[in-house]
């Protein structure tokens, strides 16, 4: 039976390949873009958290004020995002993602992610199975324990 210290030790490692490997497939796949690595990072902080203040974002990132408005500008030019009035106060204003910048968030988790697809091949139908049994677990108490 394993302890709690050989489980944790267990899930620390496939955070850290999967990590690494994910990340490495993002950058290669951001070498192929326009975007900075900061404005990427902006995508998907918007993806996740959705239509979000230049103030958070400047928050979030650590960058000034100007260097987030200047990011938004260009990201605005890309047409990825854009900037609207904040419904509850229309002095706010909040960035919004576009469809052009969800397709490119989307467009990186896939080609990120490419590198599972070769899972399967080294292990069983069986393992399989218990993998995505074990995953799903790790996911819902995550879910439970984060809200």
């Amino acid at each position: 039976m394993q302890t709690e210290i050989q489980f944790l030790e267990v899930v620390e490692d496939w955070a850290r390949l999967y990590f690494f490997r994910s990340l490495t497939e993002f950058f290669n796949n951001l070498k192929n873009s326009d975007l900075s690595l900061l404005q990427a990072y902006s995508l998907a902080y918007l993806y996740f958290k959705g239509p979000t203040k230049i103030t958070e974002l400047c928050e979030h990132m650590m960058v000034s004020p100007g260097a987030a408005s200047q990011m938004v500008d260009r990201l605005e030019k890309q047409e990825m995002v854009k900037r609207v009035a904040d419904l509850d106060d229309r002095r706010v204003r909040k960035v919004v993602l576009l469809d052009k910048g969800k397709e490119f968030m989307q467009e990186s988790f896939r080609f990120s992610q490419n590198w599972l697809g070769k899972i399967p091949a080294s292990i069983t139908p069986d393992q399989e199975v218990q993998v995505a049994s074990s995953l799903s677990l790790l996911i819902q108490s995550f879910d439970l324990h984060s809200q």
